[in-house]
């Protein structure tokens, strides 16, 4: 191999995506004229949800970078006659609720495959709660897209956004804040990179933020978290870049 190709497969291998993931509370020092100084360059902007239109437009207007998101049980806006809130809510955010995207954050960089599922456990007959078997439909309606990722590109996920944690990663005991248990044969089978959720509350910051789960990286974006990704060596897919430091 000659230098120049050398130098091609390390400029490959080095590419970072910079993702910032935001969930649950509006942060003064994000929601800031000089944000986009303070947080530098982002090439994907993720909302795990329980945050209102008005913040999530000002990330995007300010940091210049595509928005994904899913809904918490507290969305900020009214609802139908189902419980829902309307797309046209949250302008310019793409809702990841029950899909499966191809994104390409960057020009010339691989695509980032990200999933997502919305809401909270039942407590309360609200919007955007569900019970575990309603959760656990949710969940398989994902599959027959994940395997033909699988098919085409060798890999079914990288990232997956929720709003509610695993069950037993980062959750509650009571009733409204209990993780989903449905998320953990998925995360076993499909692998993803990075699960990415928010509901918990990070009151005692002693609490973990970040826990490995099996393949998965299970971090919880309660107020801001801000990932370097990087495509692994054999280009199967995207991982959080070793030893990232995640800014608080």
């Amino acid at each position: 191999m000659d230098s120049q190709q050398e130098n091609g497969r390390e400029d490959r291998q080095t590419k970072t995506l910079r993702i910032l993931a935001v969930a649950d509370q509006v942060e003064p020092q994000l929601y800031h004229n000089s944000v986009a100084d303070w947080i530098g360059p982002v090439d994907l902007l993720v909302s795990c949800g329980d945050l209102p239109p008005y913040y999530l437009d000002f990330l995007i207007s300010n940091l210049g970078a595509r928005m994904v998101h899913v809904l918490g049980n507290h969305c900020y806006v009214p609802h139908d006659e189902h419980k829902r809130c309307a797309p046209e809510a949250y302008p310019g955010v793409f809702n990841l609720h029950k899909k499966v995207e191809a994104i390409v954050a960057r020009e010339g960089d691989p695509p980032l495959l990200v999933a997502g599922l919305e809401g909270s456990p039942w407590y309360k007959n609200g919007p955007h709660q569900y019970t575990e078997a309603h959760f656990a439909l949710n969940v398989s309606t994902l599959v027959p897209r994940l395997l033909l990722n699988k098919a085409q590109s060798g890999r079914y996920l990288d990232i997956l956004v929720t709003h509610a944690p695993p069950r037993g990663i980062h959750d509650n005991n009571d009733r409204a804040h209990i993780g989903f248990t449905s998320l953990l044969p998925f995360l076993e089978r499909f692998k993803p990179a990075l699960l990415l959720h928010g509901h918990t509350h990070r009151y005692d910051p002693t609490l973990p933020m970040r826990t490995r789960y099996k393949d998965t990286e299970v971090i919880n974006a309660y107020g801001h978290v801000l990932l370097e990704l990087v495509m692994k060596e054999n280009g199967a897919g995207w991982q959080i870049k070793p030893k990232a430091e995640s800014s608080r």
